[in-house]
């Protein structure tokens, strides 16, 4: 399938996409816009990573942080390497920005708990059963909730975050009452919301104990 390059608008980034599968969105790109740097994020990751463009705007916007995406498609984490390679004029970039392949639903094969400060997801909008799969593995994976449900990326985030660490997710805003209702079941604190277009970009803060 083609390839192609995506400049991403800041220090020179570039991104590579494949036509088969799902591309880096306007979705991650209001979700990195909506996320507030914080110099006390040194750790940050990417939940579904995909293929990595979420990671380097972040990275842009804090570059003293180390900054993972943790992907379970292979062929994602392959590209998204290739990505990094492609920005080699920023070796900082290739020192802090690591992909990884592997299930968000054991955190504890990848990281120690407690161990991120600011966690992101853009994460399947169709729970499991709904809507009509893409032929396409990848955009089936990021469209469809194939490796995971809204509850476990929750269960997860709540493994991986430090005390009061940070959450941000964008979904549609069809979800918002199962999220807050899941958010408060992992004892989230919802901190600031945003509507974009149809969907609803959210800030939640773990427990503080």
């Amino acid at each position: 399938m083609k390839e192609t390059e995506v400049q991403l608008g800041v220090l020179g980034l570039r991104l590579l996409q494949r036509s088969d599968f799902f591309g880096f969105s306007e979705d991650s790109l209001a979700l990195a816009e909506f996320i507030q740097p914080n110099q006390a994020d040194n750790k940050i990751c990417d939940l579904g990573s995909g293929s990595g463009g979420l990671i380097l705007l972040l990275w842009a916007k804090n570059q003293q942080a180390d900054c993972f995406g943790l992907e379970i498609m292979p062929q994602n984490v392959e590209l998204a390497r290739r990505s990094l390679q492609l920005n080699a004029h920023l070796p900082e970039l290739l020192q802090k920005c690591h992909f990884w392949q592997g299930d968000w639903r054991t955190p504890w094969q990848y990281f120690a708990p407690h161990s991120i400060d600011l966690l992101v997801s853009n994460p399947p909008y169709q729970p499991a059963g709904s809507g009509r799969l893409s032929p396409y593995p990848e955009r089936a994976a990021a469209r469809t909730e194939l490796f995971g449900s809204l509850a476990g990326l929750l269960a997860s985030a709540a493994w991986l975050l430090r005390p009061a660490g940070r959450l941000a997710l964008v979904l549609p805003q069809n979800r918002q009452a199962e999220l807050k209702k899941l958010l408060a079941g992992q004892n989230f604190l919802v901190k600031r919301q945003q509507n974009y277009k149809k969907l609803l970009l959210l800030e939640a803060q773990a427990s503080d104990k």
